[in-house]
């Protein structure tokens, strides 16, 4: 609203009490005057801003330049919401931390969790030849979000790390939540040259939920995953047990009902369904008292890996339970690291021929 002319408001008797001549205007109480905008339905205590009332035609003109030069809070700055504009980068404030870019679009039109975070190592001089972690969040298929990254510290071993987010099941049932995990991965590998990243040396890293998303895509056949960690991981719906069968337990609701019921959707959303001899080395790390998903589903992921020709390397925790930490000093967090340095590092060069002259 631009401001407009001011009218005054002068309370009961204030004109009596004003002085009669000109030359004492300048001593005059306005103490009791109000001030309110023609044409404005506000009450005057919500005008945009105070305004001095001005005594002459000088004074005015002065008063329109201090509105017209006053400056306006960021917050106050009209945006046009239909033009997408992509966020600037977190730059590190000290050599060693990572540059993190946040909400890069897993889709064309992605909604507010088809997106994901990236972080890449202090300097950036991967030169194309990064390997990178893609973490997949959730405690359940229902809660979480891609702010939860428990392995950032990855970046600072040389590692570009991705925090995925995807839709939760109180809004989209299975396999929505695959399909967007599988499009985060294709989003960041198609745009490999930008983030200096090797699409070839991949990993998918998750705990519970996550862990159960993380072998779901690199099962599944997803192009560039060279590595899967699974930590405390369902593996096989259908067998969670009878606690996981009811409606309202985590698993139904993945699948969009009893998993009794849902039987073959179960079976879909089940990583040990899906090996083959094909597929990538993987990690499961389990704790031992876990007394949310039992111990057995890994077991039966490791033997099933195994019995395919497939690397797999299964961590049980002594004495821990459910969701092993994930930290640097964690024995979950030294595996995963070992895991990583082993199966992702860059590949030896050919030897080459060499042709030695003959000498005469």
């Amino acid at each position: 609203m631009k401001p407009s002319l001011l009218v005054l408001a002068c309370a009961a008797g204030l004109l009596a009490a004003l002085p009669a001549t000109g030359s004492a205007a300048t001593g005059r109480d306005w103490s009791q005057v109000q001030l309110a905008w023609r044409d404005d339905p506000r009450p005057p205590a919500d005008a945009p801003f105070a305004v001095e009332v001005p005594r002459s035609r000088r004074e005015a003109r002065r008063a329109q330049r201090r509105v017209t030069t006053r400056r306006v809070p960021l917050d106050d700055v009209p945006i046009d919401v239909g033009v997408a504009a992509a966020p600037a980068p977190e730059i590190a404030t000290r050599v060693d931390e990572p540059i993190i870019h946040r909400d890069q679009p897993s889709t064309p039109q992605p909604d507010s969790r088809q997106r994901f975070d990236i972080m890449l190592p202090a300097g950036c001089a991967g030169g194309g030849h990064l390997p990178l972690v893609i973490w997949i969040h959730g405690d359940t298929w229902r809660d979480g979000t891609k702010a939860d990254c428990p392995v950032r510290w990855l970046a600072e071993q040389g590692y570009a790390v991705a925090s995925v987010g995807y839709r939760l099941s109180d809004t989209a049932t299975f396999p929505a939540q695959l399909d967007d995990c599988r499009a985060a991965v294709d989003a960041i590998a198609g745009n490999a040259a930008v983030w200096g990243i090797d699409r070839e040396r991949i990993a998918v890293v998750g705990s519970a939920a996550g862990g159960h998303l993380a072998a779901l895509v690199g099962l599944s056949g997803e192009d560039g995953v060279a590595a899967i960690a699974a930590i405390a991981a369902p593996s096989h719906l259908t067998t969670l047990g009878p606690e996981h069968d009811r409606p309202s337990s985590p698993a139904s609701q993945l699948v969009g009902g009893p998993l009794p019921e849902f039987r073959e959707v179960a079976q879909a959303a089940s990583p040990l369904a899906h090996v083959t001899p094909g597929d990538p080395p993987c990690l499961i790390v389990h704790g031992e008292r876990d007394d949310r998903v039992p111990l057995d589903q890994s077991v039966k992921l490791d033997a099933a890996l195994r019995a395919a020709g497939v690397e797999s390397t299964l961590v049980v925790l002594e004495g821990a339970g459910h969701k092993p930490p994930l930290d640097r000093g964690s024995a979950a967090g030294r595996a995963l690291l070992e895991f990583l340095d082993r199966t992702l590092a860059p590949k030896a060069a050919e030897p080459r021929s060499v042709v030695v002259p003959t000498a005469y």
